[in-house]
């Protein structure tokens, strides 16, 4: 968990995401002295512990994603806007509907 939260600190100063791999968290957390890990120890820890579901957003065979403060680009409510051919041609179908 220590190498969870070094991870999330520093992902969160540079306003980034911080995926991980298995093999890359397991190289990083050689540092902190933590045990290897992997999908399915992970998945035992997360189920036990709600402290990993605060740190992690998802995981899967490949690796996770630690929760960082980057904020996600929100999808737009409602229609989505005409770009800017589409209005132009809509425009003249108008004008020649009026000729």
């Amino acid at each position: 968990m220590l190498t969870l939260r070094a991870l999330q600190s520093s992902a969160n100063n540079k306003h980034i995401e911080a995926p991980m791999t298995w093999d890359a968290l397991n190289h990083i957390g050689e540092k902190y002295g933590s045990p290897d890990i992997d999908y399915d120890r992970f998945a035992k820890r997360w189920e036990q512990d709600p402290m990993m579901k605060k740190l992690v957003a998802r995981f899967d065979g490949h690796g996770l994603v630690i929760k960082t403060d980057k904020h996600e680009p929100k999808p737009e409510q409602g229609e989505p806007k005409k770009s800017m051919k589409a209005s132009a041609a809509m425009s003249a179908v108008k004008r020649t509907d009026k000729a």
